[in-house]
């Protein structure tokens, strides 16, 4: 017999919302990696980069900044967001995107 643990609160809440059940920021949050410095360029590059490898053509980036109590998702990255729909605009893919 297999004994099954309980999912945990944190769990269910981790558990993957649709990407359209989330709004996109209508601002960048203070700590958005994508949000321009006085030059124009991403405040964080580096963390811009992963965030791009990791979610272009994969998925969305949740933004940690605007989270809800005990880590509960609001909303997605505007950063993130505008960048990969440059890309997707450009390939003629936008229609695809909600």
């Amino acid at each position: 017999m297999l004994l099954r643990k309980k999912r945990t609160e944190l769990q269910r809440q981790m558990k993957h919302p649709k990407s359209s059940d989330l709004p996109v920021n209508k601002n960048y949050c203070k700590t958005c990696p994508f949000k321009p410095d006085k030059n124009g360029r991403a405040q964080d590059q580096e963390l811009a980069n992963k965030v791009i490898s990791r979610t272009s053509f994969k998925g969305h980036q949740i933004c940690h900044g605007t989270e809800g109590p005990k880590r509960k998702w609001k909303t997605r990255c505007k950063g993130a967001f505008d960048h990969n729909m440059t890309i997707y605009e450009r390939l003629g893919f936008k229609h695809h995107v909600k």
